[in-house]
């Protein structure tokens, strides 16, 4: 373990391991290896893992239920729970947000500063109700939205 942070094998989008190009695996190191760790918490199901009952979230339990004011708070109070139970994770720091909530999928944001850490974290959170899959990625690394030019843009830049 290196500190407060340790280390893991890091892990692709797909939650695969990264290898480097002479095959050796690539390892997570600081603020990266507490980021997996909550993104792997949160697509766990809880109690799943019987070396750590205590490691996973109770997230998909949601995923079917009707969009009500008491079901997206209970899921909003489970993402904070689940990201404030690590505990590199600054007291007090946490908070989410539902971005979406339809027949077909749920989005949300969690946002959480670890201790001694001044940047904030992100974590973005998508379920495909049709396939079946969670998608939990690190909100620092997402792809910027596409520029969308107007019809009078395009004519004065060309």
């Amino acid at each position: 373990m290196t500190g407060l942070w340790g280390q893991d094998i890091a892990l692709d989008d797909d939650c695969q391991a990264k290898a480097a190009a002479n095959g050796e695996l690539v390892l997570t190191s600081d603020v990266d290896t507490g980021v997996q760790d909550i993104r792997l918490r949160l697509m766990t199901y809880l109690g799943s893992l019987f070396y750590d009952l205590d490691f996973g979230s109770l997230i998909p339990d949601w995923f079917y239920e009707e969009s009500t004011t008491l079901t997206r708070d209970a899921f909003v109070a489970e993402l904070i729970s689940r990201v404030e139970s690590d505990p590199r994770v600054a007291v007090g720091s946490v908070s989410a947000k539902i971005i979406a909530w339809d027949a077909k999928s749920i989005s949300a944001t969690i946002d959480w500063k670890f201790i001694s850490e001044d940047q904030p974290m992100n974590l973005v959170l998508q379920y495909d109700k049709d396939i079946r899959q969670l998608i939990v990625s690190d909100g620092r690394r997402r792809a910027p939205n596409p520029i969308k030019i107007t019809e009078s843009e395009k004519k004065v830049w060309g």
